[in-house]
């Protein structure tokens, strides 16, 4: 199979053949990225994780959409929970797809969550951001170096609202297991 990333390139050599191939997949502390990929009429994802790439024949929406809904929540409480935080004016929203062990695990969009070429970034994952022309290098925290084909500026925005509400995520939480102490 023949699929061509879109906003996506990888330092090094992307041999297809040692990529897996799932029917479903669920976000977890595990998943890094996750990209959409054209293939034919079909719109696929590719997702970057613990373990390595694996190519899920889902959209990256249903993909976000099914983990909310496994962790207990789902999409459209997700967002508005986001949307109470930044207001109504916000767009491109990250939200919390779960909490694990009260930390939230926070996905943060790079485009319009409903554009089929947005990708999908895991807070959790990034451990250096970088300028590299006109596009944003980043990298992961098992080492793997991604150049993103978006505006350096705009990344680090949608960057810091997804650590603001990550921050927001866990002091909520804070607030909730001293509520149920007392």
């Amino acid at each position: 199979m023949s699929i061509n990333p879109q906003h996506l390139s990888f330092k090094g050599e992307i041999k297809m053949g040692n990529v897996n191939i799932a029917d479903s997949y669920h976000i977890s502390f595990n998943t890094y990225l996750i990209e959409p990929l054209i293939h034919g009429d079909k719109l696929y994802s590719r997702v970057y994780d613990k373990s390595g790439e694996i190519i899920v024949s889902r959209k990256p929406i249903y993909i976000i959409r099914k983990s909310c809904v496994l962790m207990g929540s789902n999409y459209k409480t997700a967002r508005s929970v986001s949307k109470r935080f930044f207001g109504d004016e916000k767009h491109k929203l990250p939200i919390i797809i779960s909490h694990d062990y009260g930390m939230p695990c926070v996905f943060f969009p790079l485009l319009s969550p409903t554009s089929p070429n947005n990708v999908w970034v895991g807070l959790h994952a990034i451990i250096n951001i970088r300028r590299i022309k006109d596009s944003t290098e980043i990298t992961l925290k098992d080492g793997r170096e991604l150049i993103l084909n978006f505006n350096y500026s705009s990344f680090c925005t949608q960057y810091v609202c997804a650590t603001m509400l990550h921050k927001f995520g866990t002091h909520q939480r804070l607030i909730l297991q001293n509520d149920l102490s007392v």
